[in-house]
C-alpha cells in the first residue's frame, strides 16, 4: 500500500497511470530521457520521441508561449462570456423589461449550446486535432459578441448569446487537454493551476471592468470591448496556435501502456527500428522516418489541418464520452468538477438579485466591484494549487521508491471542506443579515479558492491517470455542469426568494462537503480502478 492506496494483484504487467517519475535507481531508467537542471534526476514521462515536430520535443518556451495565447482566449471566452451577463443585468432587464429568470436565461440557453455540441467538438478534436476547432471557435466567438452588441430585442440578444454558446464549448471542455500534449507528467501540475486560474481564478477579472463600462458608456460597449480582444485572440490563434496533438508511438507511452516498454525502448534508442514496429496501437512511427525528418516550417504549422489521430468514425467519437462514464472513477471526477462550478455560476446568476435591491441598493459599477473578492481569491487558489502540486506529488513519489501514482493529485481535496465551510455558509448567512458589501466580497472569494482546489487537484488527476481520453472525459465534467445549470436557471431565483439566502447557501455549503467526502474511497481504491477500466479495454469493444 503506497501511502493508502491499495496495490493492484492482477495480471498486468503495468498499471497505466503508474511511472517510475524519480530516479531512484540509475541502473533501471539510464535509457530514458530524464529532465535537466534541478529536475535531472526525473525521468520524463512520457518519452518523447524522435521526431522534431513532437511537442514535447519543442523548446519549452515556444510550449509556454502556445499556453500564454490559450490562456489569454480562455479568459476572453470563459471570463467574457459566461459572468459578464451578471454585472449588466439590470440595465438588460430595464431596458427590454425582463423579469431575473428571462435575463438567467441567456446565460442558461447560453451554457445548453455548450452542453449540447460538446460531445461534437470533442469528435472533431479527437479526429483531426484542435487547431481546427480552436479556429473555427474563435470566429464563432467573435461573430456572436458583435451579435449581442448589436442586439436591438431579447430574442436577437438571445441568438448572439447561442453563437456564443458554440464558440465557447472548445474552452470549456478541451483546451484541458493540450496540457497532456505538451507537457511531462512532472510539468503538468504548475500549468494545470495556471491554466485554471485563467479558466476560473481571473474568470471575473472582465465583469470587474464591465460595470464600470456600462455606467459609462452602456452595456452595449461591453460586448464591443469584449468582441476587440477577442479578436486579438483569433489573430493569435491563426498564426500561433499550431497544432498540439501528435500521432506518437504508443511504446512511449510508459505511464499509460500496460505493459513495461522500457526495453523495447531500450532497443528502439539503440537504433533497432524494427522493435517498434511490433509494438502499435494507434500508429506505427519507425524511427528511421522520425529521426531524420525536419521540424515542420512556420507556414506549414498554420495550416487548419494535417492529418487525422484515430481510425475510429466520427459517430464512435461522439459516443464515447458517454462510454467514459462507466469508470466509477472518471464519473466521480465529472460529478464533483461539475457541481463545484455549478455552485460559483449560480452566485454569479444571483448577484444582482441580492445586491441591486434593499438593504444593498448597489448600481452596476458596484455590483462589478463586488467581483474582486473571488477573483483575488481564484487567483490565490491557483497560485496555491501551483506551488504545492508538482513539488508535494514529486516529494511523496521520492518517499514511495521513486513511483509516482495519478492519485497523489487528490491529496489537495483535503482542503477543499475547508474552504467550502467558510465559504458558503458564511455567505448566505451574513448576507441575509445584511452585512458590507465588502465582507461579502471577501466571503466569495474564499468559497471560490475552493472551486479552484477541486478543478486543479482532480483535473491533473484526469489528465496523468486517464490521459487517453482526456478530452471526452473534460467534455463530459462541462456537459453536465452547463445541462445542471440549464435546469437550475428556470427555478433558482425563485428558489432562492422563497428558501432565503441562508437556507439556499447552507444546502450548498453541505452538498459540496459531503462530495468532497467522497474523494476518500476514490483516493484508495484508484489504482484498483485504472487497473480495471485498462483490462477491460471498454471504449475499444463496442
Amino acid at each position: 500500500m503506497a501511502f493508502g492506496i491499495l496495490e493492484y494483484r492482477g495480471s498486468l504487467e503495468h498499471v497505466p497511470g503508474t511511472a517510475q517519475l524519480e530516479d531512484v535507481t540509475p541502473e533501471n531508467t539510464a535509457h530514458l530521457k530524464k529532465g535537466s537542471g534541478r529536475n535531472a534526476d526525473i525521468v520524463l514521462i512520457p518519452q518523447p520521441s524522435n521526431d522534431p515536430n513532437d511537442p514535447l520535443n519543442w523548446p519549452l518556451w515556444q510550449r509556454d508561449l502556445i499556453l500564454v495565447l490559450y490562456l489569454f482566449c480562455c479568459l476572453m471566452c470563459v471570463g467574457g462570456v459566461g459572468p459578464l451577463l451578471a454585472v449588466i443585468t439590470f440595465p438588460i432587464l430595464q431596458e427590454f423589461h425582463l423579469t431575473f429568470t428571462q435575463v438567467s436565461l441567456l446565460t442558461g440557453y447560453q451554457l445548453c449550446t455548450v452542453g449540447a455540441i460538446s460531445v461534437f467538438i470533442s469528435a472533431l478534436c479527437c479526429k483531426y486535432g484542435k487547431r481546427l476547432p480552436f479556429l473555427v471557435s474563435m470566429a464563432f466567438l467573435l461573430a456572436g459578441t458583435i451579435w449581442c452588441a448589436c442586439s436591438t430585442s431579447y430574442q436577437t440578444l438571445l441568438g448572439g448569446r447561442i453563437f456564443q454558446g458554440i464558440g465557447s464549448t472548445f474552452f470549456e471542455g478541451v483546451a484541458f487537454s493540450v496540457i497532456g500534449d505538451m507537457y511531462f507528467v512532472h510539468q503538468r501540475g504548475s500549468r494545470m493551476a495556471i491554466f485554471i486560474m485563467a479558466q476560473s481564478g481571473l474568470l471575473l477579472l472582465p465583469s470587474l471592468i464591465a460595470g464600470q463600462i456600462a455606467t459609462d458608456l452602456s452595456w452595449r460597449w461591453v460586448f464591443w470591448f469584449l468582441a476587440i480582444f477577442l479578436g486579438v485572440g483569433f489573430i493569435g490563434a491563426i498564426i500561433f496556435g499550431w497544432e498540439t496533438a501528435f500521432n506518437r508511438n504508443a511504446v512511449y507511452n510508459i505511464d499509460s501502456s500496460s505493459q513495461d516498454n522500457i526495453q523495447i525502448i531500450e532497443d528502439l534508442k539503440s537504433g533497432a527500428t524494427h522493435q517498434e514496429d511490433k509494438i502499435v496501437l494507434d500508429r506505427s512511427v519507425t524511427m528511421s522516418s522520425s529521426a531524420s525528418k525536419p521540424r515542420d516550417s512556420f507556414v506549414t504549422r498554420m495550416r487548419p489541418c494535417s492529418t487525422t489521430y484515430t481510425d475510429d468514425s466520427l459517430i464512435k467519437l461522439v459516443i464515447r464520452p458517454f462510454f467514459t462514464l462507466l469508470n466509477p472513477a472518471i464519473s466521480w471526477a465529472v460529478i464533483l468538477i461539475a457541481f463545484s462550478q455549478l455552485w460559483n455560476v449560480l452566485i454569479n446568476l444571483l448577484v444582482a438579485q441580492l445586491f441591486a435591491v434593499p438593504p444593498y441598493n448597489l448600481n452596476t459599477a458596484q455590483i462589478g466591484y463586488l467581483f474582486v473578492g473571488p477573483m483575488v481569491g481564484g487567483l490565490l487558489g491557483c497560485l496555491l494549487c501551483g506551488m504545492i502540486s508538482d513539488p508535494l506529488a514529486k516529494a511523496i513519489s521520492r518517499r514511495n521508491n521513486g513511483v509516482y501514482e495519478p492519485e497523489f493529485r487528490l491529496i489537495l481535496m483535503i482542503l477543499v471542506p475547508i474552504f467550502c465551510s467558510i465559504g458558503y455558509f458564511l455567505f448566505g448567512n451574513l448576507v441575509s443579515q445584511g452585512k458590507s458589501p465588502v465582507v461579502m466580497s471577501v466571503i466569495w472569494g474564499i468559497a471560490f479558492v475552493s472551486v479552484q482546489l477541486v478543478m486543479s487537484s482532480i483535473g491533473s488527476y484526469l489528465v496523468d491517470a486517464f490521459r487517453s481520453v482526456s478530452i471526452e472525459v473534460f467534455v463530459a465534467s462541462m456537459a453536465m455542469k452547463n445541462f445542471l445549470f440549464f435546469g437550475f436557471s428556470f427555478f433558482m431565483n425563485n428558489w432562492l426568494a422563497e428558501w432565503g439566502p441562508a437556507r439556499t447557501f447552507n444546502l450548498i455549503g453541505g452538498v459540496m462537503i459531503g462530495l468532497s467526502a467522497t474523494t476518500i474511497p476514490v483516493y484508495v481504491f484508484g489504482k484498483r480502478m485504472r487497473a480495471w477500466w485498462h483490462q477491460h479495454d471498454i471504449l475499444s469493444k463496442w
